[in-house]
């Protein structure tokens, strides 16, 4: 009898639980007929507020005409289980429109310390290719420990913004965005931040469901603006950031590492890469005493490291083909070191008349590398007269004549146990 009442009691316990710690958006009035739900939603974010609840919304399109903040401890979560395309037809899509040109406005979604924003698409039905209009970020994170997860968003012009207000442990997994202007931003943050499966590809915007779908002739249109505009990856002040399988294309700059006023990065990233950019990556300034790491990354587009740069720069496995519009496929002009580990380097859309690599300035280290057969008499390698020290060595060269270098450091810059196709 004691067992019995016991179980029922736990049962009790249990269901009352259940019945306060999910919330669903539709009992507080949200409605997927194309009326307003900004206050309803942000009604039921309140209330879930009290005590960390999740708010739901079921499947549907939610018309949003204001912004929404998820307080702190509170999770807003669709339907949707994992990455998902752009369907405006299924599952939980929020139509933005708040803020229409005035990129300096409130965000659409605000994160505070440990909220999420779980399966959801976000869509902009008043942005169009033909008067692209600038709005402000999509997603915005402030705190500790905020979340972005299976999340869509398909033209925004500003993405998800990890950087404007300090954070520490900021989490993106799962986020493929169409953006604009510029993709992700990460800055001020002082502990590690996470970033999974993070893509940048106008694709999200291309396929959109009808009758939004993009004619062949506009995504000609948006892919030369985000060649001209985007910034896909902007990276200033973070201590210690994983970026794992992320990606973007058809970007103005991929990835660039810099100073915003706030620190440098240091950053180690796996599985990742730029396409089709005129700048794939740009190193304007790292941490000297970490820098950045790439491993078991692919570059279709070149690696720039400026001259304000001091930091290590390291490349493990990674695989080159494609120039610049510089037209080399890595430019090392830092006071750096640049260290490249089992690299390789291919032809394929590369300038004949220019090198793979010029180092015109800090350190070269280039070890077990192979080099592909050019058509030209272009060196691979073309180190400058300012380089401090260069070593070459157990790589794989497309001829015995394919390093350039100074003569009159023999110390300083050395060639050792290298090999070249015959």
């Amino acid at each position: 009898m004691l067992k019995a009442i016991v179980s029922s009691l736990l049962v009790l316990i249990l269901s009352s639980g259940m019945a306060w710690s999910e919330l669903n958006a539709a009992d507080f009035g949200a409605k997927t007929d194309g009326s307003d739900c900004t206050a309803a939603i942000q009604a039921a974010l309140d209330k879930a507020g009290e005590k960390g609840d999740k708010v739901t919304l079921p499947a549907g399109q939610y018309r949003v005409e204001g912004t929404l903040s998820i307080p702190e401890g509170v999770t807003l979560e669709g339907v949707w289980p994992g990455p998902h395309a752009s369907h405006l037809d299924k599952g939980t899509v929020l139509l933005a429109y708040a803020n229409r040109s005035i990129e300096s406005g409130a965000p659409f979604l605000s994160l505070q310390t440990s909220s999420t924003v779980k399966g959801l698409t976000i869509f902009y039905p008043e942005q169009t290719v033909e008067d692209i209009q600038p709005y402000p970020w999509t997603i915005q994170g402030r705190g500790q420990h905020y979340n972005a997860l299976d999340v869509t968003i398909v033209n925004a012009y500003n993405g998800v913004d990890c950087g404007t207000y300090h954070n520490e442990g900021h989490h993106l997994r799962n986020v493929l965005i169409c953006a604009l202007r510029r993709g992700v931003l990460i800055d001020q943050t002082t502990d590690i931040g996470r970033l999974e499966n993070v893509h940048i590809h106008n694709v999200y915007w291309w396929r959109v469901s009808n009758p939004y779908r993009l004619t062949a002739e506009q995504i000609k249109q948006l892919e030369q603006y985000t060649v001209d505009h985007l910034e896909g990856f902007i990276i200033g002040r973070t201590d210690w950031e994983y970026m794992s399988n992320c990606f973007v294309i058809w970007a103005k700059t991929g990835f660039r590492f810099t100073d915003l006023g706030h620190g440098l990065p240091n950053v180690m990233l796996t599985q990742c890469g730029p396409d089709i950019s005129p700048c794939g990556v740009a190193v304007e300034k790292v941490q000297k005493h970490a820098g950045i790491t790439f491993e078991n990354c692919q570059f279709m587009s070149g690696l720039e490291i400026h001259p304000s740069n001091e930091g290590p720069v390291k490349l493990t496995n990674c695989g080159f083909w494609g120039g610049s519009e510089s037209g080399s496929q890595i430019i090392q002009e830092g006071s750096g070191a640049l260290t490249l580990t089992g690299c390789h380097f291919t032809e394929w859309n590369q300038p004949e008349d220019k090198p793979y690599i010029k180092a015109t300035n800090g350190s070269l280290i280039v070890q077990g590398c192979e080099f592909f057969e050019r058509k030209k008499a272009s060196p691979d390698i073309m180190i400058g007269d300012r380089i401090q020290t260069a070593v070459i060595m157990g790589s794989k060269l497309s001829g015995p004549d394919k390093i350039s270098a100074p003569q009159d450091r023999p110390g300083q810059v050395q060639a050792l146990g290298n090999v070249f196709v015959k």
